[in-house]
């Protein structure tokens, strides 16, 4: 059995659902490339965005061209649509809101959680769907 914690942040390791997380990603996501379509691909892709937001400030998801014109990469803009069918319509305006307000670099850290929001829906719909082996937790 693994024991949830109450909330927190996954970047941080003390994300709701942290101990099926770790597991779901060490099941269900390969060390490169994409992972089985549906809720693998989509717990990868929003995990991919909140990396590049913790570790990067969003500075390779959005992408500045000589004339100043600022654009979403195609490889996260691929992943934000994927997102779309795999995940209610509030988490996905959400989520697109909190990008948007991150292009200008705006004060945006205050709407982080959605990305976190957004991996607890996965992640209950993983466990629902019994998509990872859990294993007992011994002390």
């Amino acid at each position: 059995m693994i024991i949830d914690k109450p909330s927190g942040v996954y970047w941080d390791n003390e994300g709701k659902y942290q101990g099926q997380y770790d597991k779901a990603w060490e099941q269900l996501i390969p060390a490169s490339g994409e992972a089985k379509d549906g809720l693998p691909e989509a717990l990868r892709a929003i995990s991919r965005i909140g990396y590049d937001y913790y570790n990067n400030g969003f500075c390779n998801l959005w992408q500045t061209w000589d004339d100043g014109d600022t654009v979403m990469g195609s490889y996260y803009e691929d992943m934000v649509d994927y997102l779309r069918k795999h995940i209610p319509g509030d988490l996905h305006k959400g989520l697109t809101s909190f990008l948007h307000d991150a292009k200008g670099y705006g004060n945006w850290s205050n709407q982080a959680g959605v990305i976190d929001r957004i991996i607890d829906h996965i992640m209950e719909q993983i466990i629902d769907d019994e998509l990872i082996e859990n294993q007992t937790v011994t002390a």
